[in-house]
């Protein structure tokens, strides 16, 4: 078995088409126009598996505040929620680069446009069609898309620290 290097590691995990399914997947749930900077916001959680951990169990009804702010008990020490988002802000950084490439992509293929600071989904993905793992990423990724529906873009920028 060839071991993976470092560079061929990062080259899967930095991987522009995969997360421009997961942003199709979120669009799909958050199901209407869709703020610019809202899909750069949902790729740092859903490669967080803490916080992905979380949209496994996510439904129509889940909240960010329900979702995030419950505290997290390990060895009978309640941790505030917002663990399962730590280091938020430095994926976010970090990713943008990553999230243009991956709307380039959803761009280009014609299943999304831009208008104005809007994304407009042009084909719907159904994360039921996929299997396994990738499955599973789809689900929460859609989840996500939900759960961003139901509150502001301020409301959001706040939850996370981000400057609106």
């Amino acid at each position: 078995m060839q071991k993976l290097s470092i560079s061929k590691i990062k080259t899967l995990s930095l991987n522009p088409h995969f997360y421009s399914l997961l942003m199709q997947s979120f669009l799909s749930g958050y199901g209407k126009p869709c703020e610019l900077r809202l899909a750069f916001m949902s790729i740092p959680i859903l490669l967080y598996s803490d916080s992905r951990d979380k949209l496994k169990n996510a439904n129509k009804a889940s909240r960010m505040d329900t979702l995030y702010n419950s505290p997290l008990v390990i060895r009978e020490i309640s941790i505030s929620g917002k663990t399962r988002l730590s280091g938020f802000l430095e994926r976010y950084d970090y990713l943008k680069p990553y999230c243009k490439e991956a709307l380039i992509i959803l761009a280009s293929e014609k299943k999304l446009v831009i208008k104005g600071k809007n994304l407009v989904l042009l084909q719907k993905l159904d994360y039921k069609k996929f299997n396994g793992n990738v499955k599973e990423w789809m689900r929460c990724a859609f989840y996500l898309g939900v759960i961003f529906s139901k509150a502001t873009v301020d409301h959001l920028s706040y939850f996370l620290g981000i400057e609106a």
